[in-house]
């Protein structure tokens, strides 16, 4: 139980603001509130197991069907630096002059490993299906489901993206439908690689600490 001056320390460093949405959640029942943002932040870290393998699962897919459409130095090809939108480009760009501020070798796997997660999602875009994906879909995505396009993956990502970024800024994840969350994760992770899968299913403690909700 929390003595009144912790409770006050406490809600300060929080901000009431972002307490309050902890508070209404446990009928305003300051200590059980308490509870609830600190396992709201060990789903949060939960999360990260499988997001982790989603995001670089899906960067080595995309990667792998840039490279097949271009070259290996696909980020460097006059031929995408066309088709590409601005953000795309901007993202390019901005972890390029990183790499050059670092005195790092500019080369795939450092364009690869410093791209977020964001521009590996946007590539999926229906922009890109005639250019890339309409070639490249089943080579770089080889345990996509019959049935499953790449609009299909468009949309598993984007989801995954979100919760992501919502887990990243430290946002609830108390009002959510965190079974449906954690089925999008892992289905999408199936989708790139189903043994992957398979190996961190057994090692994700979403659906341990899901059921540890105070």
């Amino acid at each position: 139980m929390l003595k009144p001056e912790e409770i006050t320390a406490l809600r300060t460093t929080i901000s009431p603001m972002r307490f309050s949405t902890y508070l209404t959640a446990a009928g305003h029942d300051v200590n059980r509130a308490f509870e609830l943002y600190l396992w709201n932040a060990r789903l949060g870290e939960a999360f990260h197991t499988p997001i982790q393998a989603v995001e670089v699962g899906l960067r080595n897919c995309v990667n792998r069907a840039l490279s097949g459409e271009f070259t290996p130095s696909w980020w460097e090809c006059q031929g995408l630096d066309v088709l590409l939108d601005q953000e795309r480009k901007a993202d390019l760009s901005t972890v390029t002059r990183r790499i050059r501020n670092r005195d790092l070798e500019l080369c795939t796997d450092q364009i690869v490993a410093g791209l977020s997660f964001g521009f590996w999602v946007g590539m999926l875009d229906g922009r890109y299906n005639p250019p890339i994906w309409s070639k490249q879909l089943r080579k770089a995505f080889s345990d996509l489901p019959a049935g499953r396009s790449r609009k299909s993956l468009a949309v598993a990502a984007g989801k995954v993206a979100t919760l992501r970024n919502r887990i990243s800024h430290h946002e609830p994840l108390i009002g959510r439908n965190i079974s449906q969350d954690y089925s999008n994760v892992m289905s999408l992770l199936e989708w790139i690689c189903p043994t992957t899968a398979a190996w961190i299913r057994p090692h994700s403690r979403v659906p341990l600490v899901q059921r540890q909700r105070p």
